[in-house]
């Protein structure tokens, strides 16, 4: 990440500093009451949602979580897409230690919160923002008296993201595979753009610290290793891994290999843009015979291959949006009729 941030602040909804922890020495607290002033300004410019300010050669970043603002303010050139992930990660750290993160519970707890940002970033640069190691060695119970405990293994060597030690009688590994198809379609039932976006999401119960790898039937891969790909590749766009996955082994053969955390994670997040079947085609017709009584066909087809057809029990809702003018009428539902036709595939 080229530059890095001066100093991390903590701000009420109305813009007073709850905490903040300077980094690099060169921003002053006063930094926090120009910023807020800067974003006063901003809410009258509704065309200027960014969350970024610049101000006299300071940048500030940030978001809003319930009544807390949290802000990095840089004189450098830093990457602000990095910088906003990281305050999304102290969120969720922060939301691991106190449940809620709001006002209050930062009142509550600034020991713990000083403690927090002294580990989570190091002379501006993001460190561990991993809840669950954080965990093993800054406790909330500040009343307990212990001997001083050795930082994990996870937060000085390479695998932030998994602990050492684990152990399960049994080793498991489950991998679902979440896709969602987007269509649009014009009035003439053509089908303008298509695409699935998708999800690996994993749950990983092995002991110690595996390596794993995965495979995809990506056209990159299949055409580099000389394999045919008709019909059977596919060209994944806009992939996004988790924390875990070697980047340089994904560029160089195309494999996924990485070793997992413990528990629930999603792996990769990738999207396709390709030419989709719609699963489920609608079609309506509309006639309108007096000005009391309209009627209304709708027919759902499925496009479901034969199989899974059998295989699926599908229950389908659908939503009719009536025009505005109907809406000034009184309804009676005594003499409405409405007529379930018997369903069936294609």
């Amino acid at each position: 990440m080229a530059g890095a941030a001066s100093a991390l602040f903590l701000l009420d909804i109305k813009g007073r500093v709850l905490v903040w922890r300077d980094y690099r020495g060169d921003v002053s607290a006063a930094q926090a009451e120009r910023f807020f002033t800067k974003l006063i300004e901003k809410e009258g410019d509704p065309q200027s949602q960014d969350p970024v300010v610049y101000d006299n050669g300071v940048t500030y970043m940030f978001i809003q979580h319930s009544n807390v603002y949290l802000m990095t303010a840089t004189r450098q050139n830093c990457n602000a897409a990095s910088l906003l992930f990281f305050l999304h990660r102290v969120v969720d750290v922060f939301k691991h230690y106190f449940e809620e993160l709001e006002e209050e519970s930062l009142r509550d707890n600034f020991v713990v919160v000083y403690e927090l940002l002294d580990e989570i970033m190091d002379f501006g640069y993001p460190q561990y923002t991993e809840a669950k190691i954080l965990s093993e060695f800054i406790k909330t119970d500040a009343y307990r008296m212990e001997v001083t405990q050795r930082p994990p293994m996870a937060v000085t060597n390479a695998v932030s993201w998994r602990s050492e030690g684990i152990n399960y009688k049994k080793n498991e590994v489950f991998l679902d595979v979440v896709e969602s198809v987007n269509i649009l379609v014009n009035s003439n039932g053509q089908i303008i753009r298509s695409d699935v976006v998708g999800a690996l999401k994993m749950r990983t119960y092995l002991s110690g610290m595996p390596e794993c790898k995965l495979g995809l039937n990506d056209r990159v891969l299949l055409e580099a290793q000389g394999r045919a790909t008709k019909g059977k590749a596919i060209d994944l766009e806009d992939i996004k891994f988790h924390q875990c996955v070697r980047l340089a082994r994904f560029e160089n053969d195309r494999t996924i290999s990485f070793i997992p955390p413990d528990g629930s994670f999603d792996l990769m997040t990738y999207r396709l843009s390709t030419q989709v079947k719609p699963l489920i085609w609608v079609e309506a017709q509309v006639e309108k015979h007096s000005r009391s009584r309209v009627e209304i066909m709708v027919k759902a087809r499925s496009q479901f291959k034969e199989l899974l057809l059998r295989m699926l029990r599908l229950w389908c809702l659908c939503l009719l949006m009536l025009p505005v003018q109907m809406f000034g009428h009184q309804w009676d539902l005594q003499h409405m009729h409405l007529k379930m036709m018997h369903y069936c595939g294609k």
